[in-house]
């Protein structure tokens, strides 16, 4: 069900009664048609969570790319373990759709946190004893290179049909500088050019164990207790392609 907004944006029911919105410049959701709360928990958050029991740090830092509606950090911050603090660094280019987040409509699970969404929204800032966030209004591709010691990196930008500058191998070689040797990349894509690069860098492919959701990409340094993507075998069988900078 899509409803129009005034503006660059329609809203979007999905299929787990949660709301996304899709971008009329990009001409995508922000999240599949799955659902925005479930593709956020089973795609990324809940993959960092449960990862999280093996990293020995007091403070979990995560890269989310981009921030958009702000589900990743949002449910990140729902579902943060009792021992660990979180630091949540994410770009967004549209500060006016940040701007506009104190008035979105989501999940009833967000309610506990409705003053950390409105300080985000206006500031682009929040910080209390357990749970820091930072976004800045700037391109993602300068922004990580600011970066270290990244834990988790939410690779959830718009596809690289549309938003190609954020999937190359180039970009992923930035974002292989500042991970955590214990952290992991988690995105939805499971483009062949996407994990030529992933594996060309060094990273070990994974995938997610849920069925609830269409399986994406985990990318580690090391073995992780995740199902192992074989891509040795598809390369037998494909060209290993990556998308590159065009400059």
């Amino acid at each position: 069900m899509i409803e129009k907004e005034v503006g660059k944006w329609e809203k979007v029911k999905t299929k787990d009664d949660t709301f996304t919105l899709k971008s009329l410049e990009y001409n995508e959701c922000y999240h599949s048609s799955e659902g925005a709360l479930k593709e956020t928990y089973y795609k990324h958050v809940g993959v960092a969570v449960d990862l999280m029991k093996d990293i020995e740090d007091e403070e979990i830092r995560i890269l989310d790319i981009c921030f958009g509606l702000g589900y990743n950090t949002f449910v990140s911050v729902l579902n943060r373990p009792k021992n660990k603090k979180l630091k949540i660094f994410s770009p967004e280019l549209d500060l006016e759709l940040i701007k506009s987040l104190k008035n979105f409509k989501y999940p009833k699970e967000f309610n506990e946190i409705s003053h950390i969404i409105k300080k985000v929204s206006e500031n682009l800032y929040y910080k209390d004893d357990f749970v820091e966030i930072e976004i800045k209004n700037t391109d993602a591709r300068d922004y990580v290179k600011t970066l270290n010691n990244i834990h988790f990196i939410y690779q959830d930008a718009f596809s690289p049909k549309v938003n190609r500058e954020l999937w190359t191998i180039e970009y992923f070689r930035d974002l292989k500088n500042i991970l955590n040797k214990n952290g992991a990349i988690t995105t939805y894509s499971v483009a062949t050019p996407v994990r030529c690069a992933l594996y060309k860098l060094g990273f070990k492919l994974f995938t997610h164990k849920s069925d609830i959701i269409r399986k994406g990409t985990i990318a580690a340094l090391k073995d992780i207790d995740y199902p192992k993507v074989d891509f040795e075998e598809k390369l037998k069988r494909v060209e290993c392609k990556v998308y590159e900078d065009e400059n």
